[in-house]
């Protein structure tokens, strides 16, 4: 399922970590192993998708790159 937001994620890891990106938030999705996001980084969201299996993630870029809810807190913009 994909819904529109408005946002900022913040990624809820310590700065000296990084998190891996996903192709996509569907079930079938891909790590991709040469993006990645450091800890304590922000980012404009405007998608939260959900997978079949239950697991959300937000797109952080234009070209799909998405970022699993677990390891950001999502903070809504009004503008």
């Amino acid at each position: 399922m994909l819904e529109n937001v408005q946002g900022i994620v913040k990624v809820n890891q310590d700065e000296r970590y990084v998190v891996f990106l996903f192709d996509t938030y569907e079930a079938n999705r891909k790590m991709l192993q040469d993006k990645f996001v450091k800890g304590q980084s922000s980012w404009y969201t405007d998608a939260k998708g959900t997978g079949e299996d239950g697991k959300v993630f937000y797109r952080i870029a234009q070209d799909n790159e998405w970022i699993e809810a677990e390891y950001v807190d999502f903070i809504e913009t009004n503008d």
